[in-house]
């Protein structure tokens, strides 16, 4: 998967087990859960967790890095994965639990999650491709990376069979218009409760769908 790049290109391969901790950095600055507190008092390895659940789900796992680091990542699913979504979670819950990640969840906040998991369980159509987890730096989002990254998942699924393509995001911390430029049609929507509880803000939760030709 490894590809020849001109220099002044970022360049793209498989996520290895090394590139955690600059994924998780990456998920964090993204979506910055706890904003305005200092990080001496919020670890951002709590995001960690949240990532690995996303790789346990995944068979599709590609990073784009330069020489600053990894800038980008796009974890999905191409035919039936090892782990559903909801395996994944639950696997991660003790974990969140006895503090793995820095500072535990609180009850609140897993009821939460899991409340707004089991939305997404239940309005997510049945697809064999799902996006699961899509960051670019936001110092290199408009430069074509996200869509060059995006494109080789979608040329593989297409190549592998897949007829759909899902994926959940949400209004308030997710560029969700990027999708629908691309031509995802919305197929349901809900609150979020979870993103809501974090920026003290309505979130409304988007499920998207995406036919292949």
């Amino acid at each position: 998967m490894e590809l020849q790049q001109a220099s002044e290109e970022p360049m793209l391969r498989p996520f290895r087990p090394e590139d955690i901790h600059a994924c998780t950095r990456l998920t964090w600055e993204a979506w910055a859960i706890w904003p305005g507190e200092p990080e001496d008092q919020v670890n951002p390895r709590v995001m960690e967790g949240y990532v690995r659940s996303f790789l346990v789900r995944s068979n599709w796992r590609e990073v784009a890095y330069d020489s600053h680091g990894v800038i980008a990542l796009l974890f999905g699913r191409i035919g039936k994965a090892e782990h559903g979504p909801l395996t994944s979670e639950l696997t991660m819950i003790p974990e969140f639990l006895f503090r793995r990640y820095g500072r535990p969840l609180s009850p609140v906040v897993l009821l939460h999650f899991l409340s707004t998991e089991f939305k997404v369980l239940l309005n997510m159509p049945k697809s064999d491709a799902e996006v699961n987890l899509f960051i670019v730096a936001s110092t290199h989002r408009g430069k074509g990376l996200g869509t060059r990254m995006m494109n080789r998942f979608m040329d593989s699924a297409k190549k592998a069979g897949c007829k759909l393509v899902t994926l959940y995001t949400d209004d308030q911390v997710s560029n969700w218009s990027y999708y629908e430029r691309r031509g995802f049609r919305r197929v349901a929507t809900f609150r979020d409760g979870l993103t809501s509880y974090f920026t003290e803000k309505e979130s409304k939760g988007i499920v998207y769908s995406l036919a292949l030709k």
